[in-house]
């Protein structure tokens, strides 16, 4: 590899252009001592893609800017002001506590604590006030102070609260509301637990971070799609990922594949479509707010049952410039435990290196704060090609607007590219079929080939490495995403804000296919030159968010009253075009010349407009009232279907606050009970046109032929998910430790299906609100800290959810399939009185002497969703410079098929489960594969270890000169799993059959594990 010069500041004098081709080494002789600083890190420079030279410029320029930044001193970026409050925040054990927040109560003053705990609050007028600080995980603290001309020293300490109902949350409020007057749960992500987190993807941070959720990741290939669940399955129509707000911006979300899509996965419904999820940034992020669904989501309306996700970005806070600087390097390695050849390593897999480059910088003064950060990142696949690669930026703004109003924004860009490999039913050459499947036995292999000898394990290694090299399937994503909003106070107790905002997402998928392939793999005859294709896959979403909001707080003796009213509307724009050329000669990378050329396009639009109003009243800070109402249009819905309306109202009694239950228990052993009730509607509206007649076209014999499309249907509405839900929430042991239970029960009406319509019309089947699906289950979280004192604190977390899921009605709908195969072999589908997407399929029963006594077709085989399912997590924090943390989560009760197993038996390798005189009796596994689904039908409990992660701050004397802090960091992540299965069982091949459908798993089908990461960072801030 060309070896680059090391990432440096320009030395002093040298113009920035002539820097950025002929990057030079500072001398510390050349430059001011401030300037003292050299990153030697050689990034991973790979060159498939041209656009990366280019990345690497751009960090150049990008880590250059914040040296300068940051070695200036702060007197010359923001003028000192004469009165200000600074001071040390620490916890009850002495620990100093970042990234406090700090305000000064009546002003549009505040600040931030730094790694250190120091603040600093800015031009505050002097006076007696009140010194409100918050941070997640604490008690919220507010101290009368009295603040004189000059510099005020005010210490600060802050008490562990793990329930933390004076806690401040937005999503599914209308405004900001404290957690204590909520009847729902509303998960909060903190900033420190997103920093340490070494994930690189939003659904795979939330896996162990929301304990009310269960996501998996159906592919180990990067940018893939999950499968994500909050309170089961709500819909067998549309997708049951949440919807998703960055800085009250709704963007895409999509988790399935798209209408015009690339396709390495063949029938089994592309389980490695592309993620909208896979590419929103984690940089920035100060914190991520989740609601399950219910009345938590009412007021998100006709999108909301399946849970809000809203993610809250930084924008810095007043007082002097900080800045950081990380660099991160590490191996990806394949988990090799479910792999059933102690060889398929070795043919298929890789250590690849990773490396990734961080800044940022924050800080504010006049009014005006800001908070900017960028990353680069560049790795190689863990399998034995490609390299995945991405770019992303991200910058927050705040600005004071007269004596009441306020100006928020902020603005990201990221890009991604990455590699796809061909797997699941693909046809052809399927590497992870090939070997682990033993397909190899079609191309003239031993399919044992663990047995080889060395003669036949080369040629079987050569065929591989050249077959994986000549595959070349990518995917391009870019993205931008912006948010501004103006908040303005006209009178005490009164806010309104005005958000508006969009998101666009660019995805460019292109497979070619060469005749060299083709020959390699036995698809077509030697000398073949023209059967070659290149398809390309566009898609462009654009998506438009606008919404107005007023809240109103009124308080008078022992009754206080919040109320917001507001409207929304949000547009979705998603426009894909599939240009394919076939008869294609190797080299082309276009489709000009190609021996044809075809081409398609599809255009899904929708709008919603909604108008909103809630009230939360409050009596004695003891009992609260919740009342709150949603109306919506959407154009998805028919032409007689008026305004859509969503309910709620929940009640909260907190025990602890009346004067009997303090004579009975103690404030030390129970410091905090209350109980909590509601009821609310959410909804899923109807995919785009899924109301309107259509007529279909296509080509005959030269011209435009018309045929029946959708019949339409001018009744079609949402689907309405009604829940109720009780529980209550405990502090117990001095806050030591806390217990949450929820129990509810959903029921979801008006569920959409594909209803077939009458025989006399010829017409096809027509998306129709005829089914109904219920859902019922318990949320029981806690939390622990046996240990604390000034030397360090142990916390453990842990979780536990149950789930029934049934479908009540179809209509009479006939059965049908969600995903799997034919009804031949085995399928995850719908039929009343079942679960959702249950596996259904051939059933065999043996004889003592094992040969066959009954085959059966079409029988019940198991379930792809758990009974239960929950995450654990500890943290152990050894005085104030170590920290050790480290998560997992489990399941139970599911149930997916082994296509890999399967096709082993098939093919005559080694495999018991099967009785020998049936085989026997058989002729065969070939004759007898088909009617023996159920017994490769498997248990997928498990128990995984996610993430362990050691930090170490580092002492001031060996901090580098000009820095602030430093920190180093070790990670790792899919360390250990424990499992009932032979296979993954978090690897899943089924995903939605089209676009925004749903997806339920249940079959493991030649896919890769999700790769075994480990990561080492070196963290300076200024």
């Amino acid at each position: 590899m060309r070896r680059r010069a090391p990432l440096v500041a320009p030395a002093c004098g040298v113009g920035l252009q002539h820097w950025l081709r002929h990057p030079p080494t500072v001398h510390a002789a050349s430059c001011p001592p401030h300037l003292e600083i050299l990153v030697t890190s050689e990034p991973f420079m790979p060159r498939r893609h041209g656009w990366l030279p280019g990345m690497w410029r751009l960090v150049h320029v990008a880590m250059t800017l914040l040296l300068f930044a940051t070695t200036v001193p702060s007197e010359t970026l923001q003028a000192q002001s004469a009165t200000s409050v600074t001071g040390l925040v620490r916890d009850e054990t002495g620990a100093p506590v970042a990234n406090a927040q700090l305000r000064i109560v009546g002003q549009e003053r505040g600040g931030q604590t730094d790694e250190r705990g120091r603040f600093v609050i800015q031009n505050v007028t002097p006076g007696e006030h009140t010194l409100e600080v918050r941070r997640i995980g604490f008690a919220v603290k507010r101290l009368p102070i009295t603040v004189r001309a000059g510099t005020n020293e005010v210490p600060v300490a802050l008490e562990h609260s793990a329930l933390a109902l004076d806690g401040v949350v937005v999503t599914g409020q209308g405004g900001e509301m404290e957690r204590r007057r909520l009847s729902t749960n509303v998960d909060v992500i903190s900033r420190d637990e997103i920093e340490a987190s070494p994930t690189t993807r939003l659904d795979q941070l939330l896996q162990t971070k929301l304990p009310g959720a269960q996501i998996r990741m159906t592919s180990g290939q990067p940018g893939t799609t999950s499968l994500i669940r909050t309170r089961g399955i709500n819909s067998v129509s549309t997708n049951s990922t949440p919807v998703i707000y960055v800085d009250g911006v709704r963007v895409d979300n999509l988790n399935t594949p798209a209408t015009l899509g690339m396709n390495v996965s063949g029938g089994a419904h592309q389980g490695t479509a592309t993620s909208a999820l896979a590419d929103i940034p984690l940089d920035n992020i100060e914190r991520i707010e989740h609601i399950p669904g219910g009345a938590a989501t009412t007021l998100y309306g006709s999108d909301a049952a399946n849970g809000v996700i809203q993610i809250f970005t930084r924008r810095g806070v007043a007082g002097p410039t900080r800045a950081n600087i990380e660099v991160e390097t590490g191996m990806e390695t394949p988990q090799t435990q479910f792999q059933f050849f102690n060889r398929t390593r070795d043919l298929l897999y890789r250590n690849g290196a990773t490396q990734k480059y961080s800044a940022g910088v924050e800080g504010g003064t006049g009014g005006f704060t800001y908070s900017i950060s960028g990353s680069a990142r560049a790795s190689q696949s863990h399998r034995v090609e490609g390299e995945n690669n991405a770019l992303s930026f991200r910058s927050g703004f705040g600005a004071e607007m007269g004596r009441s109003g306020r100006y928020q924004g902020s603005l990201s860009y990221n890009q991604d590219a990455y590699p796809r490999f061909r797997n699941g039913n693909s046809g052809g050459y399927n590497s992870i079929w090939f070997v682990e499947g033993g397909r190899s036995n079609a191309f003239g292999f031993n399919p044992n080939i663990d047995q080889l000898g060395d003669s036949a394990w080369r040629a079987l290694q050569g065929f591989v490495s050249k077959a994986e090299a000549l595959q070349d399937n990518s995917v391009r994503v870019r993205r931008f995403t912006t948010s501004h909003g103006f908040t303005i106070e006209p009178m005490t107790g009164l806010s309104v804000k005005a958000n508006v905002g969009i998101d666009q997402r660019l995805t460019h998928e292109r497979a070619i296919t060469t005749n060299e392939f083709l020959i390699h793999t036995k698809q077509v005859a030697v000398g073949t030159s023209d059967r070659g294709t290149i398809q390309n896959y566009d898609r462009t979403f654009q998506g438009l968010t606008g919404e107005l909001t007023a809240q109103h707080r009124y308080d008078r003796g022992a009754v206080s009253i919040v109320s917001a009213v507001g409207g929304q509307l949000f547009r979705n724009d998603d426009e894909q075009v599939a240009y394919t050329a076939t008869n294609v000669r190797d080299g082309a990378q276009t489709v000009t010349g190609a021996g044809t050329t075809t081409g398609a396009d599809a255009t899904l639009r929708v709008a919603n407009y909604g108008l909103y109003g809630q009230t939360n009243i409050g009596l004695s800070d003891k009992y609260f009232l919740e009342l709150g109402v949603r109306a919506d249009q959407n154009t998805a819905f028919g032409s007689t279907v008026g305004a859509q309306y969503y309910p709620k109202v929940g009640l909260v009694y907190e025990l602890t606050q009346e004067s009997w239950v303090r004579s009975v228990v103690s404030e030390r052993w129970l410091p905090k009970f209350r109980l909590r009730g509601n009821y609310g509607v959410a909804g899923n509206f109807p995919r785009p046109f899924a109301n309107d007649q259509t007529i279909n076209f296509s080509s005959l014999g030269g011209a435009l032929a018309a045929t029946f499309g959708q019949p339409g249907d001018a009744s079609l509405r949402p689907e309405r998910t009604s829940t109720f839900e009780g529980g209550f929430d405990a502090s117990l042991l001095s806050d030591r430790a806390t217990v949450s239970l929820t129990v509810y029960k959903s029921r979801t009406d008006d569920a959409l299906l594909n209803a077939p319509s009458a025989p006399s019309s010829g017409q096809t089947a027509q998306l129709r609100n005829v089914g109904v699906i219920e859902n019922r289950g318990i949320e029981l979280r806690s939390s622990v800290v046996p240990w604390s004192g000034p030397s360090g604190r142990l916390t453990l977390t842990g979780s536990l959810n149950t789930l029934k899921n049934k479908m009540v009605s179809t209509g009479n709908t006939p059965v049908f399939n969600l995903g799997g195969l034919s009804e031949r072999t085995i399928q995850a589908v719908v039929e009343a009185g079942q679960p959702v997407g249950y596996l259904r399929g051939t059933k065999a029963t043996f004889n003592a002497d094992g040969t066959v006594a009954k085959i059966e077709q079409l029988q019940y085989l198991g379930k792809p969703h758990p009974d239960a399912f929950g995450s654990m997590s500890a943290q152990l924090r050894l005085g104030s410079r170590f920290t050790i943390n480290a998560d997992g989560d489990y399941q139970f009760g599911a149930s997916s098929h082994s296509f890999d197993r399967h096709f082993r038996f098939q093919y005559g390798l080694p495999e018991t489960i099967v009785p020998a005189a049936a085989v026997k009796a058989a002729g065969g596994p070939a004759n007898i594969w088909l009617d023996v689904f159920n017994l490769f039908v498997e248990k997928t409990d498990f128990v995984k270890l996610r993430n362990v992660s050691v930090e170490y701050r580092l002492p001031d004397r060996f901090i580098p000169r000009g820095a602030r802090s430093a920190r180093i960091s070790f990670a790792a992540n899919n360390l250990l799993t424990w499992a009932a299965s032979s296979f993954d069982p978090e690897v899943d091949l089924s995903g939605a059959i089209g676009q925004g459908g749903a997806a339920v798993g249940g079959f493991n089908y030649s896919t890769d594990s999700a790769a075994r990461s480990f990561l080492l960072s070196i963290g300076v801030g200024f």
